[in-house]
């Protein structure tokens, strides 16, 4: 017979790999005492072996029919935004304005952040003035004489000069530019991180800015399942709030982390519902396709002599049968299982009372 140890540990390693949801497994375990008989005494035998119950055994059935079920792989994880940056400095300088208050939105093109100028005006203005000395200098070489011999090399050292002053002020040009930092994109401004009159280098960061015009839940795919999924495929996201969104796989890491040897993934959210923040926790249900399975009441599961979890059922000769089944996921009012016939006559009531082979009388399920 059952053996309610053995049944209570198999439950918890084999369904705990499948599910995250702890609080619906422990009421599934108990479920599965109170209503399959396992709370009783195994059936008692006389010194022979054989059962002292003379009559069959009148068990519960009901008709289960199967259904095309999704396949799913579940995963926890967070909302981000669809971009997240640092604005960072382009030139070392003393900040000269900066906005007024973190959490405000910047539209793309607005100046957040102004530099000092330094002496970036004056040098331009003097690269300017040397350019045109210059310039006067190659013209009054042009205009000597064919015969100078000098001439051409005279010519030649001017055009090289005149092209350094050229990039220099170029590069001055930039520079005086870079003193305006504005907004890559439109978005909220997450973070400032400098204030007016802070010093900052070249490449030191400003600010944070983030675009949540669209969302992404992103997760990490154990290894074990990285090849059930591809681009494209339907998410499911589920925030602790109770609100849903669907949303599209749209990144898989092409390598998985050296630690947990899992794959970051993300979705996007097709249409993120009003009220759906970046750093929110989600689960990620992931859909990888469907599967022919039953949704059974966690009451019919049990285990055999060997430990296999299955489900008994009756034939119509009334001989109890025991099936082998896979557990798909668990919901909150039952089990979608794999391994079973496309129509079967589960025991509802009375399974762990009788096992394989034997013959039983059966009724409808009340």
């Amino acid at each position: 017979m059952i053996n309610k140890e053995k049944l209570m540990a198999y439950l918890k390693k084999t369904i705990l790999k499948k599910s995250n949801q702890l609080p619906f497994i422990i009421s599934l375990v108990v479920l599965v005492w109170m209503f399959s008989g396992i709370f009783f005494s195994e059936k008692s035998t006389d010194l022979s072996g054989k059962s002292s119950f003379n009559q069959k055994m009148t068990v519960e059935v009901t008709d289960i029919i199967s259904e095309e079920a999704k396949d799913t792989i579940t995963i926890q994880g967070e909302v981000e935004p669809f971009r997240k940056i640092e604005i960072k400095s382009h030139t070392a300088a003393h900040v000269l304005e900066t906005p007024e208050n973190e959490g405000v939105f910047v539209s793309d093109g607005d100046l957040i952040f102004r530099l000092a100028n330094v002496d970036r005006s004056a040098q331009f203005f003097i690269a300017k003035a040397k350019i045109s000395k210059k310039l006067e200098k190659i013209m009054q070489l042009e205009s000597l004489a064919p015969g100078d011999q000098s001439k051409p090399i005279k010519l030649i050292e001017a055009q090289k000069e005149l092209s350094i002053l050229r990039s220099n002020i170029k590069k001055i040009a930039m520079e005086r530019g870079n003193i305006l930092i504005k907004a890559p994109f439109s978005g909220i401004l997450e973070e400032k991180i400098v204030e007016v009159g802070s010093y900052v280098e070249k490449g030191e960061p400003l600010a944070v800015l983030l675009d949540e015009s669209s969302l992404k839940a992103t997760g990490y795919v154990s290894q074990q399942n990285i090849q059930r999924i591809q681009l494209g495929q339907k998410v499911n996201v589920f925030l602790l709030n109770g609100k849903k969104s669907d949303a599209t796989l749209t990144y898989i890491a092409k390598s998985g982390d050296s630690k947990t040897h899992s794959y970051r993934v993300e979705a996007q959210l097709n249409n993120p519902q009003e009220g759906i923040k970046s750093g929110a926790s989600a689960k990620i249900e992931i859909i990888t396709g469907s599967v022919t399975a039953h949704f059974v009441s966690p009451a019919t599961l049990s285990l055999d002599m060997e430990g296999n979890i299955g489900i008994k059922s009756v034939t119509k000769e009334n001989i109890v049968n025991f099936h082998k089944i896979e557990i798909l996921r668990t919901k909150n009012n039952g089990v979608w299982v794999t391994g079973l016939p496309d129509k079967i006559k589960v025991i509802t009531q009375g399974n762990g009372f009788v096992e394989e082979g034997e013959s039983v009388k059966q009724i409808p399920s009340s």
